[in-house]
């Protein structure tokens, strides 16, 4: 997906950096609304979306739109996505999904499922806004298990085919409608557009 100018994709997906709250492994805690889940993610013709745990391109446009879409609400992200940025991404609930037991980093709560950080992400508190909804983004793995249960994409379309190592997965269109597309923008020699894609009910 798309990250911040100070941050750099993995073979998982971006994420940013951030002085957040010391970690925290997730509790089971009770919500109240159902939790909005929405993908986020840049993505090439051909589905790719990394390689060697960095972006394929550079779209200041693109990092400028990741962090006015997720600033103020939880982003969910798997550890490699993590790790390819470093430190929590700023004025967000960072969330790290891993199976790596005692796992922890500062600044980033821990869960040891989707599910697990979904209800984390529901958890009150003055470090997001009450949105209902928080971002997944990435990595590609993390992209799969959500996509289920995932009420919108938020799409970067890349023109053209990458030489990548990491891949947003299949998806069925007919379970989603294009509700937004933007027009068409061009940097660094690329043409890419956002797409919302919300969920058929």
């Amino acid at each position: 997906m798309p990250f911040e100018d100070d941050l750099m994709t993995t073979t998982s997906t971006p994420s940013r950096n951030v002085e957040g709250p010391a970690s925290n492994a997730a509790e089971p805690a009770p919500t109240g609304a159902a939790m909005r889940l929405s993908i986020v993610a840049a993505v090439a013709s051909n589905r790719a979306i990394g390689r060697d745990n960095a972006l394929l391109w550079r779209l200041p446009g693109d990092m400028r739109h990741f962090r006015e879409t997720t600033t103020g609400a939880p982003v969910i992200m798997g550890r490699k996505t993590w790790d390819s940025i470093g430190r929590p991404l700023p004025g967000r609930r960072n969330i790290v999904v891993t199976r790596q037991a005692g796992w922890s980093a500062v600044g980033a709560f821990t869960a040891g499922s989707l599910s697990e950080a979904i209800a984390l992400a529901s958890r009150p508190g003055d470090d997001v806004a009450v949105s209902g909804k928080a971002y997944v983004i990435g990595g590609a793995e993390l992209y799969a298990q959500a996509l289920p249960l995932a009420d919108e994409m938020i799409i970067t379309e890349v023109d053209g085919d990458f030489e990548g190592d990491t891949f947003f997965p299949l998806w069925e269109p007919q379970s989603f409608d294009g509700a937004a597309r933007g027009e068409r923008l061009e940097e660094n020699g690329l043409g890419y557009r956002f797409v919302t894609y919300r969920r058929r009910r």
